[in-house]
């Protein structure tokens, strides 16, 4: 309320009187224009965009860029940037998902409708911005082929687990293979792709999460990313000396395994509620014998599934089979 006042003084003085009639006027304008930019407008917003997607077979990035044009509410102060992106033809890279992308009947030119590109408001012109409406029914986009090809995908770990907890399983991975993209001569010698190292340390329970694939200079990977699995239980180990049997031997003839027992080291479900060893028969076929160059054996379980064992190790893992002659 002293503003007034201040500028009735400032005539009776003419010296000052322009200048603060001037200064109050610039002040005045600016308070109108933060009021006014900071108000919501309803207006047609255009933004010019380059197209990512992970399509199969496909470039990353679209050849071209397409105009998207929506009737939008926002911030006089969103309103002036976008204006100014859209006056300086900056394009948006935005990266849709390739279920949003439909195969047109063009050659390289895949469409995304306007039901689809709701989802991507943000993305297309930043926050705080409302839709009311998309102008235009779909958006197409060109996507050239690239050389790719589909290895598996070789998990690398280094993990140790508390005490008395042991992998229910192996490691697994999802996917467990990946599409991958650059040069043709280059494609030619990968034959498979590798995690970045899975570092875990006390692990005692199971997990599930995602690691990223080893870069390959000059190739990308489709996903770049693989989700992991690790099954992990509380065990009980226990250790024995376990004979050697050779199984299916002909009437007539005499095999016999040295050494004659390995000791072996099995992981039990915990509580453990009986003795896993009366259920584990550790053998050699005759077959394998006979199929063998020196008589060198790796022993099995007769029954690969036992009753609450989760894994089982011995040592030695190969035996010297002989027959003997009577």
């Amino acid at each position: 309320m002293e503003l007034p006042y201040r500028i009735a003084a400032a005539l009776r003085d003419k010296s000052k009187g322009w200048a603060v009639i001037a200064l109050s006027l610039l002040i005045a304008s600016v308070i109108w224009l933060l009021k006014n930019l900071s108000s919501d407008y309803v207006t047609v917003l255009s933004v010019e965009v380059i197209a990512e997607s992970s399509l199969d077979g496909r470039m990353e990035s679209s050849t071209n860029q397409a105009v998207i044009q929506a009737r939008c509410r926002a911030s006089g102060f969103n309103i002036r940037h976008l204006h100014r992106m859209a006056a300086r033809k900056e394009p948006r890279r935005v990266r849709f998902q390739a279920a949003d992308l439909h195969p047109s009947r063009s050659e390289d030119a895949f469409y995304i409708p306007a039901s689809a590109l709701e989802k991507y408001v943000q993305d297309l012109y930043g926050d705080n911005v409302h839709l009311e409406s998309f102008i235009s029914d779909t958006v197409v986009f060109r996507f050239l082929p690239e050389s790719h090809k589909k290895v598996p995908v070789v998990p690398v770990k280094s993990i140790r687990f508390r005490s008395q907890y042991v992998e229910m399983s192996p490691l697994r991975v999802e996917p467990d293979s990946v599409t991958v993209y650059g040069d043709a001569l280059q494609l030619e010698r990968i034959s498979q792709v590798r995690t970045e190292t899975i570092r875990l340390s006390d692990v005692a329970s199971s997990i599930q999460d995602i690691i990223p694939l080893d870069p390959i200079p000059g190739v990308r990977y489709s996903p770049p990313t693989v989700k992991y699995t690790i099954s992990v239980s509380r065990a009980v180990e226990m250790t024995r000396e376990v004979e050697v049997r050779i199984a299916g031997v002909p009437p007539g003839k005499s095999v016999k395994a040295y050494p004659a027992t390995v000791k072996m080291t099995v992981f039990a479900e915990f509580p453990m509620l009986s003795d896993p060893f009366k259920e584990l028969d550790l053998r050699v076929d005759y077959a394998d014998f006979e199929a063998s160059l020196n008589g060198d054996c790796i022993p099995r379980l007769g029954n690969p599934d036992p009753r609450g064992v989760i894994r089982v190790h011995f040592e030695p893992e190969v035996v010297h089979c002989v027959e003997e002659v009577e």
